[in-house]
């Protein structure tokens, strides 16, 4: 067994309720996201990796010609710690030679995620999740969603083992969530009258902006019911603590014991 800690850094996106059908579009909401791990090499088919990363996503209706539809958006930053297993497909290159070992993999695990839709409101930043802006908390309409939920991380990569110190790679995952508000948006049934005496002006407001009458007694929906998801990609770099990624061990290296 071997010991790597490493980094990432790439980019994140969002596929949910505020993005296109087009695939091609949803790259106009990429955002920065990275994150450090911590892998043990436990055979040369099997490793295990404990992560923490970092992102943020992002959707706009008036980003994709919906000027008349439900001028909704969101923002929300993402903290995720999550336990995976990378299976390696197979090996290219030889441990003998000295030269890069490349080994392409899939990857799943368990996580947990920390979110928190926002918005702009008169040029502030408003948290949505506390508003209920889908009636939440109401009589008659569901509990308030929680910040803090389940994911599960799944996804393929590629990494290059360059020597006995040094492995960099390509990683691009998805994350399945149990929840259809990572957006704040979902396909829950409002009246207008319930959310706006039960929530107030602002929920009712910020739940749907083309409203304008407040004495308005309509009924309507804002999303489907399909669960959101996020995605993270880019680059991985680590260090190998205990010696040996080509020739299975070798000896501590920065006292960490070997295994």
């Amino acid at each position: 067994q071997t010991v790597d800690f490493g980094a990432f850094a790439g980019v994140t996106v969002y596929s949910g309720d505020l993005t296109p059908a087009e695939l091609g579009v949803y790259f106009t909401e990429l955002h920065p996201g990275g994150g450090l791990f911590t892998r043990v090499n436990f055979t040369n088919r099997f490793s295990g990796r404990l992560a923490i990363n970092y992102g943020r996503v992002s959707g706009d209706d008036l980003k994709f010609d919906r000027n008349d539809d439900r001028r909704l958006s969101f923002r929300s930053d993402i903290i995720e710690v999550n336990l995976t297993g990378e299976l390696h497909l197979f090996t290219l290159g030889k441990q003998s030679a000295g030269g890069t070992l490349t080994i392409p993999y899939v990857f799943g695990g368990v996580g947990l995620f920390k979110f928190n839709p926002q918005t702009l409101d008169n040029g502030a930043w408003v948290d949505l999740q506390p508003l209920g802006t889908e009636a939440q908390g109401i009589p008659g309409y569901d509990d308030p969603y929680q910040l803090v939920q389940y994911n599960i991380p799944m996804g393929v990569g590629i990494k290059f083992i360059l020597n006995d110190t040094w492995t960099i790679g390509l990683e691009f995952g998805g994350r399945k969530l149990f929840t259809d508000y990572l957006d704040d948006v979902s396909d829950t049934v409002i009246n207008y009258q319930d959310l706006i005496k039960g929530n107030g002006p602002q929920a009712a407001r910020l739940s749907n902006p083309r409203i304008i009458d407040q004495d308005a007694d309509v009924t309507y929906f804002r999303g489907s019911p399909y669960k959101d998801w996020y995605y993270m990609g880019g680059l991985t770099v680590a260090y190998n603590i205990t010696g040996g990624a080509k020739s299975g061990g070798g000896g501590p290296k920065l006292g960490c014991p070997t295994f």
